[in-house]
C-alpha cells in the first residue's frame, strides 16, 4: 500500500511537506519535486527519517548543500531529507562537525582556532557531508583532499550508529565507499595540525583567489568531470606534442579535465539553457530555464567530443538523482 504524507507526519512530525520543489535546494537550481521533503535539524532526526524510510520502504536521499547533484525534472519519488545538523566542537587539534556543517564555514572556524591543513577548502561549496561522500577538495594541493584529515566517521548503517575509520572510507579521488553503499553520513572526526592564524588567512585569501576563474557564483554543480588520470606519459607526450602545459600536467599525474574541454574547442557551447563556461570548460552554466534533460545533452556531447578528438574518456563527477 502506497505511503502517505499522514503517515509521514505521524511518524516524522508536522514538518514533513510533500511535493515540495528540489530545484532551490540545489546549486544548479534544477529538478523537480519531491514526493515528500523533510529537514533534518540534528543527527537523531536524520536518523528517525531513514528509520520511517526504511519501514516504509519508500526511497531515501539525504540532500546537503546540493552541489555536484543533478536532479532529474521528474524529480525524486520518495523521502528527502535535508542535513540541517550543524553542531561542531573544537578542542586542541580535533574537529568534530555534524554533516550539514557548512565547509566554508567551518575552514574559517578552525582558522581561527589556529588549526592548519582546511585551508585549500575554503571555496568548496556544500556541506561536511556531502564532501566527505565526493573526498572534495583540491588535487593540485598536497593533502588537498577533505579525507586526507578525516580520523573517523560516524555514519548510520541499516538502523546501527556505525564508527568508520580512514582506511575503512575508502578515499580516493573524488571517490569515497559511500558511493558504493547507503551508509548515511551523520559526522566526522578530523585531526588538524597545529598553525598559525596570519599563516593560514593567507592561504585561504590565496585559495579564494585561485577560485575566482571559476563561475562557482553562478548557477552550476561545479565540476561535472573528473580530471583524467595519466596512465602512458609518453602517448600523452605524442598526443599533446607541442603543447607547453603538458610537462606541467605529467608531473601532477592528471590532464585538467576542464583543458581538455577548451581543448575540443567547446567554451560557450549551449544547448537551451545550459552553457559551457567561458572561465572554466568544467562548469555548466544554468543561464537561465536550464533543465536536466538539457545537462544529460550536454554531458553525452562533451563526452563524444573529447573521446572523438582525443581518444580519451571522460567521467563524470556529478551525482544524478531521480534519473
Amino acid at each position: 500500500m502506497a505511503v502517505t504524507i499522514g503517515q509521514l507526519k505521524e511518524n516524522l512530525g508536522k514538518e514533513v511537506k510533500s511535493r515540495v520543489l528540489l530545484a532551490p535546494y540545489t546549486n544548479f537550481k534544477i529538478g523537480g519535486p519531491a514526493k515528500f521533503f523533510f529537514e533534518a535539524r540534528s543527527s537523531a532526526d536524520l536518523i528517525k527519517a531513514a528509520q520511517v524510510a526504511n519501514e516504509f520502504k519508500i526511497p531515501f536521499l539525504v540532500l546537503g548543500g546540493g552541489s555536484n547533484v543533478l536532479v532529474s525534472d521528474k524529480g525524486f519519488n520518495g523521502l528527502v531529507v535535508l542535513a540541517r545538523n550543524n553542531n561542531w566542537q573544537i578542542e586542541g587539534t580535533k574537529v568534530t562537525a555534524e554533516a550539514g556543517v557548512n565547509l566554508g564555514f567551518l575552514v574559517q572556524k578552525t582558522v581561527s582556532f589556529s588549526l592548519s591543513g582546511f585551508e585549500p577548502l575554503v571555496a568548496v561549496p556544500g556541506t561536511v557531508g556531502g564532501a566527505i561522500y565526493g573526498n572534495a577538495g583540491v588535487p593540485q594541493v598536497e593533502r588537498g583532499f577533505i579525507g586526507d584529515w578525516v580520523e573517523n566517521v560516524t555514519v548510520c548503517r541499516e538502523d546501527k550508529l556505525v564508527l568508520l575509520n580512514k582506511e575503512e572510507c575508502e578515499f580516493t579521488y573524488r571517490n569515497s565507499i559511500f558511493k558504493k553503499n547507503n551508509d548515511i553520513i551523520l559526522s566526522a572526526l578530523f585531526n588538524l595540525n597545529k598553525g598559525s592564524f596570519e599563516t593560514s588567512q593567507e592561504l585561504v585569501k590565496k585559495f579564494i583567489a585561485a577560485r575566482r576563474g571559476q563561475p562557482y557564483h553562478k548557477p552550476s554543480s561545479g565540476c561535472i568531470f573528473m580530471n583524467v588520470p595519466i596512465v602512458d606519459i609518453e602517448e600523452v607526450r605524442h598526443k599533446f606534442k607541442g603543447e607547453e602545459k603538458i610537462e606541467d600536467f605529467i608531473k601532477k599525474g592528471q590532464l585538467p579535465a576542464s583543458w581538455l574541454i577548451d581543448k575540443a574547442g567547446l567554451k560557450n557551447k549551449t544547448i537551451g539553457g545550459i552553457q559551457v563556461s567561458e572561465d572554466h570548460a568544467n562548469y555548466l552554466i544554468n543561464i537561465g530555464g536550464g533543465k536536466a534533460e538539457q545537462v544529460v545533452q550536454m554531458i553525452s556531447y562533451i563526452k563524444q567530443q573529447v573521446r572523438d578528438q582525443f581518444g580519451i574518456q571522460l567521467q563524470e563527477e556529478v551525482r544524478y538523482i531521480g534519473f
